[in-house]
């Protein structure tokens, strides 16, 4: 499994490095747009990004003729969202705090994942523990201190509070288009991807930024300069970067390494702007970037590998033949059934695989069945790398509900 941890590896170190870009984006580069409408940085940064991701296109030509109808929809969400709205958004958050509470707008991207998982769940069909609504509630309460340095002398009408709500809408605009970034990278180059998004996302800004043609003439070329670094660093070259690795790593991962983008934001306008957080947002910091971590860690990509224990052939009743593993081996896994990617002898299968309680031994166990395979494994080394959280576990009554789920849980997956 070496060459599919280095993948997996790479694919989160390119997301780590986008997030980094888009770190120094928000502190050293935003700001000295502020002369500049939201919405016209959003326009023309796209516009400048897209003419450098123009290749692509015609590179993969032949690849936009595949693109299904549904897809069009998913890359019509992630420009409308990840870049026309999240960006806007998240410019105006910023020029709201007058570039003083940076580390705030950018500690609330910290939503992101919550945001994704939930719609993974919705849309994706990825699903998670019962435990992840517990630590989303205290990343609320943890996302509510780190706004307010004052908790006790709150104006809800505010700039502060404003800034609060677009940099939520901001978190929810970009976690929701990593997860249909995601379902688009199935069938497409991710380099074409980013050039349909930026793409999109000029047809979709043109209207809103149009009536602000006129100050064009008047932009100075400092912000021309800065909106070109933009270009080169977290604007097209990271939206590549994040592409890349997101087409090599699950959506839940994806949004965990992309946490790397308020952490190093934080730490860096302390150093060169000397923003200094207040101790109750140092604490609500703490508390949101815990309750997250343990929430996308719930929906992170695990690998089980153990040699194919002797068991009852309780499969043969359900119409699923299963291979059975040493339960030691879910340490960390929480309970429920999954889809995964299944190596065998170096052939590669997929499968499900279950770790909860068996309906038919009133035990816990930890079961993998292969699809579309029959073959003899017993003794034999077998390693599953899971994809998505279908459900949770469940005891039935009989062995014909239980094979009534079965047949639901192998037809969802065959359908995936």
């Amino acid at each position: 499994m070496y060459n599919q941890e280095m993948k997996i590896f790479i694919g989160a170190l390119a997301v780590v490095l986008a997030a980094l870009l888009w770190s120094l984006d928000g502190i050293f580069l935003r700001p000295q747009l502020a002369s500049v409408s939201p919405t016209l940085v959003v326009f023309l940064e796209h516009s400048l990004g897209f003419i450098i991701l123009i290749p692509f296109l015609f590179i993969y030509k032949t690849e936009i003729k595949k693109i299904t109808k549904k897809q069009w929809g998913t890359i019509f969400w992630v420009a409308l969202f990840g870049g026309a709205l999240g960006t806007t958004f998240f410019t105006k958050a910023l020029f709201l705090t007058g570039f003083v509470d940076i580390s705030v707008v950018i500690l609330l991207q910290k939503f992101q994942p919550i945001f994704a998982i939930l719609l993974s769940a919705i849309i994706l069909r990825e699903r998670f523990p019962a435990k992840f609504y517990i630590y989303a509630f205290f990343a609320l309460i943890g996302g509510y201190f780190v706004t307010f340095k004052d908790p006790n002398s709150i104006n809800f009408g505010s700039a502060t509070t404003m800034m609060a709500v677009f940099s939520l809408l901001a978190a929810f605009s970009w976690g929701s288009s990593t997860t249909f970034g995601k379902y688009s990278l199935k069938n497409i180059n991710y380099g074409l991807l980013a050039a349909l998004r930026f793409g999109f996302t000029i047809i979709i800004m043109l209207i809103p930024a149009i009536k602000y043609f006129s100050t064009l003439p008047s932009i100075e070329s400092s912000v021309w300069r800065t909106l070109i670094i933009i270009v080169f660093t977290s604007g097209a070259v990271a939206m590549y970067l994040y592409y890349y690795g997101l087409k090599k790593i699950p959506a839940s991962l994806a949004t965990l390494c992309e946490l790397a983008w308020p952490f190093s934001a934080v730490i860096f306008d302390y150093l060169f702007n000397h923003n200094v957080l207040s101790a109750t947002q140092i604490i609500g910091a703490i508390v949101l970037v815990l309750a997250v971590t343990l929430a996308t860690r719930l929906n992170k990509t695990k690998i089980i590998s153990g040699i194919v224990l002797a068991g009852n052939n309780n499969g043969e009743k359900t119409g699923a033949r299963t291979a059975n593993l040493d339960i030691g081996l879910a340490k960390d896994l929480a309970k429920g059934l999954y889809s995964c990617k299944i190596d065998l002898d170096g052939v590669y299968y997929r499968g499900l695989l279950y770790y909860g309680i068996n309906s038919l031994t009133n035990k816990d166990c930890l079961e993998i069945h292969i699809l579309e395979f029959n073959g003899d494994i017993y003794g034999k080394e077998i390693t599953a790398v899971t994809e998505r959280y279908l459900r949770f576990p469940k005891k039935f009554k009989s062995v014909e509900k239980l094979s009534e789920q079965i047949k639901k849980d192998l037809a969802q997956s065959f359908n995936e």
